[in-house]
């Protein structure tokens, strides 16, 4: 018996329900990747079509054999997809849902709002030394950066892209024009409409002689993005009905001379930590930063006198866990207090996630080679791929293992943070592990050697990065 045409446009139907639910979500503007088009990787959109004619033959036999055993089996088969599809993609794809429109509901705009007059009012004493700060020169900046950086991107344009974005985010999105080069296609963004700016952060600090200051502005815009592959055809977004699509994202854009150039860009969920972050409108502002200058210069100059063994103070002195043991050891060497050691962890936390798309020189001053090299890709020595963290807050930080007779010293410490953390291949931006929607929370096991750097006495020589799961 043949089926009807009404149950072929049913498993149709069905098939294009799949293939909505099974998209996944990628960044809609310049800088993604390939991961979130439809399509094969060397003939342009090919593999997508043999994954919808796949779906389409398993609906095509669960209807035959619905009709074979007059409509009995078709009961247990809906059930068990019912009960599947509920577990594993309904009820995560509604929470998504609800927390996409909650967070681009009225609440959420309020907020943003609310953000942007915090950060304006500390941006007029910014402005005063420089009006680069300026709420309208910023503004201005960040709708300007966003057209130029989607035309370049258009039209692969890389010399354009070198004076729009930082060198360390070339290096990213360079991997993703090859791979789009490889594939024999070219991703079109083009604006469609002025786009909405919101001046939502504001950091300026100091690095040695080196001031690095950064903004932060909310953009919202609507957008054609497509793919056209070698024979000339359009590819959508995965799951997109059309080729406009509606973005979100925060840009952070860092100081060049006198002018903007993009940092970096957070989807809407990933950078939402920015409607929170410290507001830092000049060098002299950052508190916590002056504390923790303060406390370290403190304890340097309370350590033991040149050539005194720390193994030698530490015979005398130990007692108690590895906390209670640093506490000892603090009273003859300023260095082992665990706020010192709390001052160090924070600061390798803040430059991890700066060096996700942007420069790894500060992680580097913290943390060894080897260290930097598991933080950034762990366990994948090829670099292939990379470890994301946005928005990463510690909440506590433990002293677990205290090595005095160690030459240089050491204490490893289990740092608890929350914040969206993720493994992604760097040509396809395709996530392979972890959750870049969802905050988690995780422990990190960083060992500190000591050093003698008065501004940094503890660095992260060894790391041992808990897995993802897929």
């Amino acid at each position: 018996m043949r089926p009807s045409r009404g149950r072929l446009v049913l498993a149709l139907a069905l098939v294009a329900a799949a293939a909505l639910v099974l998209a996944p979500a990628a960044l809609a503007s310049a800088g993604g990747g390939s991961a979130g088009f439809s399509g094969g990787g060397g003939g342009g959109g090919g593999g997508g079509g043999a994954n919808v004619f796949v779906v389409f033959l398993i609906f095509r036999v669960i209807i035959d054999l619905a009709i074979a055993t007059h409509g009995v089996a078709l009961i247990f088969i809906a059930a068990g997809i019912a009960i599947w599809w509920v577990s594993t993609r309904g009820m995560p794809g509604f929470m998504a849902y609800w927390g996409a429109h909650q967070r681009q509901g009225r609440a959420h705009r309020r907020e943003s709002r609310r953000r942007e007059r915090h950060v304006e009012l500390a941006a007029a004493e910014a402005e005063d030394e420089n009006p680069i700060f300026g709420p309208a020169a910023v503004r201005e900046s960040g709708a300007r950066l966003f057209a130029d950086i989607q035309r370049a991107w258009s039209e692969d344009d890389r010399i354009a892209l070198r004076g729009l974005i930082t060198p360390a985010l070339l290096v990213e999105w360079e991997r993703r024009l090859d791979d789009f080069e490889r594939r024999g296609w070219r991703n079109h963004v083009e604006p469609v409409g002025a786009p909405q700016v919101r001046y939502v952060g504001l950091v300026r600090r100091e690095r040695g002689a080196q001031d690095v200051d950064r903004v932060v502005v909310l953009i919202e815009a609507k957008l054609r993005d497509y793919v056209v592959d070698r024979a000339g055809r359009r590819i959508r977004r995965t799951g997109a009905v059309t080729e406009s699509v509606r973005m979100r994202e925060y840009w952070t854009l860092e100081r060049r001379g006198e002018h903007w150039v993009l940092a970096s860009i957070e989807s809407g969920a990933e950078g939402e930590h920015s409607l929170k972050d410290r507001i830092v409108q000049t060098h002299f502002s950052d508190e916590q930063a002056m504390r923790d200058e303060a406390l370290v210069e403190g304890a340097v100059a309370e350590r033991a006198p040149a050539g005194t063994k720390v193994a030698d103070l530490a015979a005398l002195q130990f007692t108690g866990d590895a906390h209670a043991q640093a506490m000892d050891l603090s009273l003859a060497d300023g260095r082992f207090a665990p706020d010192i050691l709390e001052v160090a962890a924070r600061r390798a936390v803040n430059a991890w996630a700066q060096a996700v798309d942007g420069s790894a020189d500060e992680l580097r001053a913290l943390a060894s080679p080897e260290a930097v090299q598991e933080l950034l890709h762990p366990g994948d020595p090829s670099g292939a791929t990379r470890l994301v963290v946005r928005g990463p807050q510690v909440t506590r930080i433990r002293i677990v293992a205290l090595d005095a007779a160690a030459e240089p010293a050491s204490m490893t410490v289990d740092v608890d943070l929350r914040g969206r953390r993720y493994i992604e291949d760097r040509n396809t931006t395709r996530v392979l592990a972890g959750s870049a929607t969802r905050p988690t929370g995780f422990t990190e096991r960083w060992t500190f050697a000591l050093t003698d750097d008065a501004a940094q006495p503890w660095r992260i020589v060894a790391v041992k990065t808990p897995a993802l799961s897929a």
